[in-house]
């Protein structure tokens, strides 16, 4: 049965604009003026009507991940991009997943939403799906938790831990593992021998992710650098924080930095096993497949899972349009494992991503031709064309339409394979675009455009078929180097009707 709690509705219920909407603009230069009112007013016709939900009291701290840091097998990996285990938690309860008892996560990661849903009786299945590589791999690793034997993996890790360091191994080719300024030559080394030590030793392979998996997590600890936004960056003197788990038994190992973090990060990860051992779900069915949110099909090759009214639920949050390439931020860990080798498979890799960024060009797919003349259709293109002519680059436009290009044929796979009366539950963000210019000593703003993210995707939904579109409000954040910029993360909600 469907169901959707008692909910708040926010003064805006008749509009999904933000209470500080006219100051979101700010004060444009004539030139640019009569452009961004034009834009304005798609944004406001876009938004009329739709039910907006103050949610913060419940969602404000489960759109973020820093419960993941301390909850079990969810914190064997740093994936900032995470939410809480919770929020999955939460929205089931609301939603439920009709008659299709199925849950889906299209943008899986490291698996948060399967691993979160796996003991609830009620759900007969959670498939996530996820690109890269890297959070494939961690996310199968942590979903497979209940069949890991934390006494062999003790006995393992015992020798694993006393790997020799081999200077003549070959290091990647990526630079970053050459620069100086990022890692001492004698901790590259030492990483490089860690990874081969755990391939050399007798393991079944899920063992060996198992040690892979907490290897990456030491990676950005044991280096001279740090995740800071858009990119990996030289600390050069800032201060972080350490991101890899501390257990609660002593470690007496003392080696190199390499040695001493995976000690401690293998232990922890062993810890929470021996935790939870009389906590296994026996009767979980979870996969964790390498596929692509727009293309349900080629999975379905794989695993027959995805067939139309198969899924009751599709739970998810895709990559923000905050020009974020995930490929670039977790390039060391993709390297040091060996899921990328080269330049090209590099940009191979970044060429199949949601297309969420400019880092590379991307070709043209033209998802939104089916759904021309429709109003979230006209708003995107009027907003992309303005955003390429005004901005320094105009690739900036191009990442815009692109981003609700494949938004758009993501829909429409869901869509596709909802049962009749399904849901989808979406976490997304909205952004801020803005250009200033040096005048004099201080900087000028030319223009400012709120672009509202979470209702231009309320109205493609409905434009693919769904009803019921709802902006559940979740927290509201201060926008990175725009003034006033509106940065709302909300739950978009949307059903596929009945009959």
């Amino acid at each position: 049965m469907n169901r959707v709690g008692p909910h708040q509705v926010s003064l805006l219920a008749d509009s999904a604009l933000p209470d500080d909407w006219e100051a979101a603009w700010g004060s444009p230069s004539p030139f640019y003026r009569r452009q961004l009112v034009g834009l304005r007013g798609h944004l406001e016709f876009l938004a009329r009507g739709i039910k907006t939900v103050d949610e913060q009291d419940t969602f404000g701290s489960l759109v973020a991940g820093i419960e993941n840091e301390f909850a079990p097998i969810h914190r064997w990996f740093p994936y900032k991009e995470a939410f809480s285990p919770r929020l999955p938690v939460e929205i089931y309860s609301r939603l439920g997943s009709g008659t299709a008892d199925h849950v889906a996560d299209v943008f899986a990661g490291v698996g948060t939403t399967a691993l979160s849903l796996m003991p609830n009786p009620r759900i007969g299945r959670v498939t996530g799906i996820e690109y890269s590589p890297l959070a494939h791999l961690v996310g199968a690793t942590k979903l497979s938790w209940p069949t890991l034997e934390p006494r062999r993996l003790r006995r393992a890790a015992a020798k694993l831990i006393a790997f020799p360091i081999d200077r003549s191994v070959t290091i990647p080719s990526l630079n970053a593992f050459h620069n100086p300024q990022i890692f001492d030559p004698d901790i590259t080394a030492a990483l490089v021998s860690a990874r081969e030590a755990i391939r050399q030793l007798p393991l079944d392979a899920l063992e060996r992710t198992f040690f892979l998996t907490g290897l990456a997590a030491i990676v950005e600890d044991v280096s001279h650098a740090m995740k800071d936004g858009r990119a990996l960056r030289i600390l050069r003197g800032r201060q972080r924080r350490r991101i890899g788990l501390v257990p609660r038994e002593a470690i007496r190992w003392r080696g190199s930095p390499v040695h001493d973090a995976l000690a401690a990060q293998w232990t922890a990860m062993i810890e929470d096993l021996e935790d939870l051992h009389f906590a296994r779900p026996t009767n979980h069915q979870v996969a964790h497949i390498r596929g692509d949110a727009r293309n349900l099909d080629a999975d379905c090759m794989k695993a027959p899972l995805f067939q139309p009214g198969t899924v009751g639920l599709f739970l998810y949050s895709p990559p923000y349009l905050n020009f974020i390439d995930y490929s670039e931020v977790y390039k060391l860990e993709l390297w040091l494992l060996e899921l990328v080798n080269s330049a090209e498979q590099f940009r191979g890799l970044r060429l199949g991503t949601l297309r969420s960024h400019p880092s590379v060009e991307f070709p043209k797919r033209g998802y939104l031709e089916d759904l021309r003349d429709t109003p979230a259709a006209d708003a995107i293109f009027d907003i992309a064309t303005f955003i390429s002519r005004a901005s320094r680059r105009a690739s900036s436009g191009r990442a815009v339409f692109n981003y609700f290009d494949d938004m758009a044929k993501v829909f429409q796979e869901q869509f596709r394979i909802l049962c009749p009366g399904g849901w989808v539950a979406c976490v997304v963000a909205n952004s801020t675009f803005s250009r200033r210019e040096a005048l004099g000593d201080s900087l000028v703003e030319l223009w400012r455009l709120p672009l509202l993210t979470d209702v231009v995707l309320c109205r493609l939904a409905e434009a693919v078929g769904f009803q019921q579109t709802q902006i559940w409000r979740a927290r509201d954040l201060v926008a990175r180097n725009v003034g006033r910029g509106l940065a709302r993360e909300s739950v978009v909600v949307f059903q596929k009707p009945s009959a």
